[in-house]
Protein backbone atom coordinates (compact mmCIF):
# COMPACT_ATOMS: atom_id res chain seq x y z
CA UNK A 1 0.00 0.00 0.00
CA UNK A 2 0.96 3.42 -1.02
CA UNK A 3 2.79 5.29 2.19
CA UNK A 4 3.64 8.92 2.02
CA UNK A 5 5.76 9.56 5.10
CA UNK A 6 8.77 11.47 6.60
CA UNK A 7 11.63 9.43 5.95
CA UNK A 8 14.43 9.93 8.38
CA UNK A 9 18.34 9.84 6.78
CA UNK A 10 20.47 7.18 7.68
CA UNK A 11 23.43 7.90 5.42
CA UNK A 12 24.25 10.05 2.40
CA UNK A 13 27.14 8.91 0.87
CA UNK A 14 29.22 8.64 -2.58
CA UNK A 15 28.15 5.29 -4.38
CA UNK A 16 30.55 6.03 -7.53
CA UNK A 17 31.44 8.98 -9.91
CA UNK A 18 28.10 10.59 -10.36
CA UNK A 19 26.06 8.65 -8.01
CA UNK A 20 25.12 9.28 -4.27
CA UNK A 21 23.85 6.52 -1.75
CA UNK A 22 20.97 7.30 0.33
CA UNK A 23 19.86 5.20 3.08
CA UNK A 24 16.52 6.58 4.68
CA UNK A 25 14.51 4.96 7.17
CA UNK A 26 11.05 4.41 6.34
CA UNK A 27 9.70 1.22 7.61
CA UNK A 28 5.98 1.68 6.28
CA UNK A 29 7.18 1.46 2.65
CA UNK A 30 10.31 -1.04 3.18
CA UNK A 31 7.67 -3.27 4.02
CA UNK A 32 5.46 -3.34 1.12
CA UNK A 33 8.19 -2.86 -1.10
CA UNK A 34 8.90 -5.01 -4.21
CA UNK A 35 11.94 -5.12 -6.38
CA UNK A 36 11.90 -3.02 -9.41
CA UNK A 37 9.05 -0.32 -8.01
CA UNK A 38 10.34 3.27 -6.89
CA UNK A 39 9.19 6.10 -4.42
CA UNK A 40 8.60 9.71 -5.51
CA UNK A 41 11.11 11.95 -3.27
CA UNK A 42 9.78 15.65 -2.01
CA UNK A 43 12.70 18.03 -2.77
CA UNK A 44 13.55 19.72 0.57
CA UNK A 45 13.41 23.29 -1.19
CA UNK A 46 10.06 25.05 -1.66
CA UNK A 47 10.47 26.33 -5.03
CA UNK A 48 10.24 22.23 -6.21
CA UNK A 49 6.74 21.53 -6.25
CA UNK A 50 7.24 18.09 -8.05
CA UNK A 51 8.53 15.18 -6.97
CA UNK A 52 11.62 13.07 -7.93
CA UNK A 53 11.46 9.46 -8.84
CA UNK A 54 13.77 7.66 -7.77
CA UNK A 55 14.35 3.15 -8.19
CA UNK A 56 14.74 1.29 -5.49
CA UNK A 57 18.31 -0.18 -5.02
CA UNK A 58 17.76 -2.17 -1.97
CA UNK A 59 14.92 -2.68 0.90
CA UNK A 60 15.09 -4.17 4.39
CA UNK A 61 11.98 -5.22 5.93
CA UNK A 62 13.23 -6.01 8.80
CA UNK A 63 15.17 -2.88 9.46
CA UNK A 64 12.53 -0.73 7.91
CA UNK A 65 15.11 0.88 5.53
CA UNK A 66 15.19 1.94 2.06
CA UNK A 67 18.67 2.15 -0.34
CA UNK A 68 18.30 4.19 -3.29
CA UNK A 69 21.10 5.23 -5.59
CA UNK A 70 20.20 8.70 -6.99
CA UNK A 71 22.15 10.40 -9.85
CA UNK A 72 22.38 14.42 -9.75
CA UNK A 73 21.30 15.44 -12.59
CA UNK A 74 19.45 19.09 -11.92
CA UNK A 75 19.07 21.41 -8.65
CA UNK A 76 16.50 19.11 -7.34
CA UNK A 77 18.48 15.90 -7.19
CA UNK A 78 21.05 17.80 -6.36
CA UNK A 79 19.58 18.69 -3.26
CA UNK A 80 18.61 14.95 -2.42
CA UNK A 81 22.07 14.62 -2.64
CA UNK A 82 22.72 16.96 -0.37
CA UNK A 83 21.06 15.60 2.45
CA UNK A 84 22.64 14.66 5.89
CA UNK A 85 22.21 12.21 8.42
CA UNK A 86 19.34 12.51 10.98
CA UNK A 87 17.59 15.04 7.98
CA UNK A 88 13.97 13.90 6.98
CA UNK A 89 12.68 14.40 3.74
CA UNK A 90 9.00 13.23 2.51
CA UNK A 91 8.79 10.17 0.51
CA UNK A 92 6.17 8.80 -1.23
CA UNK A 93 5.79 4.60 -2.29
CA UNK A 94 5.87 2.11 -3.11
CA UNK A 95 5.18 3.10 -6.80
CA UNK A 96 4.44 1.31 -9.92
CA UNK A 97 4.44 -2.66 -10.23
CA UNK A 98 7.95 -4.51 -10.07
CA UNK A 99 10.10 -7.61 -11.47
CA UNK A 100 8.28 -10.16 -11.34
CA UNK A 101 10.12 -13.82 -11.71
CA UNK A 102 6.98 -16.26 -11.83
CA UNK A 103 9.22 -18.92 -10.62
CA UNK A 104 11.87 -18.83 -13.00
CA UNK A 105 14.77 -20.78 -11.58
CA UNK A 106 17.53 -19.16 -13.69
CA UNK A 107 17.01 -15.20 -13.75
CA UNK A 108 19.92 -13.15 -16.53
CA UNK A 109 19.87 -9.55 -14.74
CA UNK A 110 21.22 -6.91 -17.15
CA UNK A 111 22.28 -3.07 -15.92
CA UNK A 112 23.10 -0.19 -17.69
CA UNK A 113 24.54 3.16 -15.43
CA UNK A 114 22.06 4.34 -13.04
CA UNK A 115 19.81 1.66 -14.44
CA UNK A 116 22.08 -0.80 -12.41
CA UNK A 117 20.03 0.25 -9.22
CA UNK A 118 17.00 -1.18 -9.68
CA UNK A 119 18.52 -4.51 -11.40
CA UNK A 120 21.05 -4.75 -7.57
CA UNK A 121 17.25 -5.31 -5.86
CA UNK A 122 16.14 -7.50 -8.28
CA UNK A 123 18.92 -9.81 -7.66
CA UNK A 124 18.67 -10.15 -4.04
CA UNK A 125 15.10 -10.96 -4.44
CA UNK A 126 15.80 -13.93 -7.78
CA UNK A 127 19.47 -14.89 -7.83
CA UNK A 128 19.89 -18.07 -8.07
CA UNK A 129 23.02 -20.07 -8.04
CA UNK A 130 22.73 -20.54 -12.04
CA UNK A 131 21.81 -16.93 -12.56
CA UNK A 132 24.04 -14.33 -14.14
CA UNK A 133 24.37 -10.69 -14.11
CA UNK A 134 25.80 -8.11 -16.70
CA UNK A 135 26.29 -4.56 -16.24
CA UNK A 136 27.66 -2.08 -18.68
CA UNK A 137 29.45 1.43 -17.27
CA UNK A 138 30.85 4.53 -18.85
CA UNK A 139 34.09 3.38 -17.04
CA UNK A 140 35.94 2.10 -13.64
CA UNK A 141 34.90 5.38 -11.90
CA UNK A 142 31.29 4.72 -12.26
CA UNK A 143 31.08 1.27 -11.55
CA UNK A 144 28.65 -0.49 -8.59
CA UNK A 145 26.28 -3.54 -7.49
CA UNK A 146 29.41 -5.84 -7.54
CA UNK A 147 30.80 -6.42 -4.47
CA UNK A 148 28.24 -8.33 -2.77
CA UNK A 149 26.00 -9.26 -5.82
CA UNK A 150 24.39 -12.91 -4.97
CA UNK A 151 25.04 -13.73 -8.80
CA UNK A 152 28.18 -14.10 -10.84
CA UNK A 153 28.63 -10.32 -12.40
CA UNK A 154 30.10 -9.41 -15.83
CA UNK A 155 30.95 -5.83 -16.79
CA UNK A 156 32.19 -3.88 -19.50
CA UNK A 157 32.80 -0.42 -19.90
CA UNK A 158 32.63 1.67 -22.55
CA UNK A 159 36.25 3.22 -22.48
CA UNK A 160 37.58 -0.11 -21.76
CA UNK A 161 38.64 0.85 -17.93
CA UNK A 162 36.55 -2.63 -16.13
CA UNK A 163 36.38 -5.82 -18.37
CA UNK A 164 35.85 -5.40 -22.19
CA UNK A 165 35.30 -2.61 -23.76
CA UNK A 166 32.14 -3.88 -25.47
CA UNK A 167 28.45 -3.25 -25.50
CA UNK A 168 26.46 -5.38 -22.38
CA UNK A 169 24.39 -7.53 -24.92
CA UNK A 170 27.69 -8.80 -26.22
CA UNK A 171 28.19 -11.30 -23.03
CA UNK A 172 24.73 -11.82 -22.44
CA UNK A 173 25.02 -12.86 -25.98
CA UNK A 174 27.49 -15.58 -25.03
CA UNK A 175 26.44 -16.47 -21.87
CA UNK A 176 22.82 -17.62 -23.59
CA UNK A 177 24.32 -19.40 -26.18
CA UNK A 178 25.82 -21.06 -23.23
CA UNK A 179 23.24 -21.92 -20.73
CA UNK A 180 19.79 -20.06 -22.27
CA UNK A 181 17.82 -18.93 -18.72
CA UNK A 182 14.01 -19.19 -18.05
CA UNK A 183 14.15 -15.20 -18.07
CA UNK A 184 16.03 -12.25 -18.07
CA UNK A 185 15.54 -9.10 -16.48
CA UNK A 186 16.96 -5.39 -17.69
CA UNK A 187 17.18 -1.65 -16.67
CA UNK A 188 18.77 0.92 -18.48
CA UNK A 189 19.16 3.24 -21.52
CA UNK A 190 16.59 2.99 -23.93
CA UNK A 191 19.31 1.41 -26.89
CA UNK A 192 20.09 -1.38 -24.18
CA UNK A 193 17.27 -2.15 -23.18
CA UNK A 194 15.88 -2.08 -26.88
CA UNK A 195 19.31 -4.51 -28.08
CA UNK A 196 18.30 -6.92 -24.69
CA UNK A 197 14.50 -6.78 -26.22
CA UNK A 198 15.83 -7.88 -29.76
CA UNK A 199 17.74 -11.01 -27.96
CA UNK A 200 15.22 -12.45 -25.99
CA UNK A 201 12.79 -11.90 -28.77
CA UNK A 202 14.95 -13.68 -30.90
CA UNK A 203 16.01 -16.34 -28.43
CA UNK A 204 12.05 -17.13 -27.27
CA UNK A 205 13.48 -16.15 -23.56
CA UNK A 206 10.71 -14.05 -21.40
CA UNK A 207 12.19 -10.89 -20.64
CA UNK A 208 11.05 -7.86 -18.20
CA UNK A 209 12.12 -4.19 -18.81
CA UNK A 210 12.26 -1.20 -16.30
CA UNK A 211 11.72 1.27 -18.35
CA UNK A 212 13.71 4.79 -17.27
CA UNK A 213 10.68 8.10 -18.39
CA UNK A 214 10.29 10.94 -17.05
CA UNK A 215 7.39 11.36 -14.45
CA UNK A 216 5.57 14.15 -13.18
CA UNK A 217 3.13 12.84 -10.53
CA UNK A 218 4.29 9.43 -9.74
CA UNK A 219 0.86 8.07 -9.65
CA UNK A 220 -1.02 7.81 -13.06
CA UNK A 221 -2.57 11.55 -13.22
CA UNK A 222 -0.76 13.40 -15.48
CA UNK A 223 -0.05 11.37 -18.63
CA UNK A 224 3.15 12.81 -18.58
CA UNK A 225 4.92 9.38 -18.77
CA UNK A 226 3.25 7.68 -21.62
CA UNK A 227 4.63 5.44 -23.46
CA UNK A 228 3.76 3.17 -26.93
CA UNK A 229 2.58 -0.54 -25.80
CA UNK A 230 1.98 -3.23 -28.63
CA UNK A 231 -1.45 -5.21 -28.38
CA UNK A 232 -1.66 -8.64 -29.76
CA UNK A 233 -3.84 -7.90 -32.87
CA UNK A 234 -1.03 -5.89 -34.07
CA UNK A 235 -2.13 -2.05 -33.42
CA UNK A 236 -1.00 -0.29 -30.45
CA UNK A 237 -1.91 1.37 -26.94
CA UNK A 238 -0.56 3.74 -24.54
CA UNK A 239 -0.12 2.90 -21.05
CA UNK A 240 1.97 4.97 -17.85
CA UNK A 241 5.47 4.05 -16.51
CA UNK A 242 5.05 5.09 -13.22
CA UNK A 243 1.54 3.20 -12.89
CA UNK A 244 1.48 0.64 -15.51
CA UNK A 245 5.28 -0.10 -15.28
CA UNK A 246 7.97 0.83 -14.62
CA UNK A 247 8.59 -2.80 -15.44
CA UNK A 248 6.95 -4.20 -18.41
CA UNK A 249 6.84 -7.41 -20.43
CA UNK A 250 9.29 -7.38 -23.36
CA UNK A 251 7.16 -8.13 -26.08
CA UNK A 252 4.46 -5.55 -25.24
CA UNK A 253 6.77 -2.78 -25.31
CA UNK A 254 7.03 -1.08 -28.81
CA UNK A 255 10.49 -0.25 -29.72
CA UNK A 256 12.21 0.75 -32.67
CA UNK A 257 13.94 -2.49 -34.02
Amino acid sequence: MMQDVSARVLSCTPLAAGLTRLILEAPQIAAAARPGQFVQMLVPDSAHVLRRPISLMAFDREAGTLTLAIQPKGRGTRLLCGLEAEDSVRVLGPLGTGFDARGAKTVYFVGGGVGVAPICCAMDAFATESSRAFFGFRGAAHAYGMTQAPCAVTAVSDDGTLGARALVTEPLRAAIDERRPDMIMACGPAPMLAAVRRIALAKGIACQLSLEERMGCGIGACLGCNVRISLPDGGWTYRRVCKDGPVFEAEEVAMDD
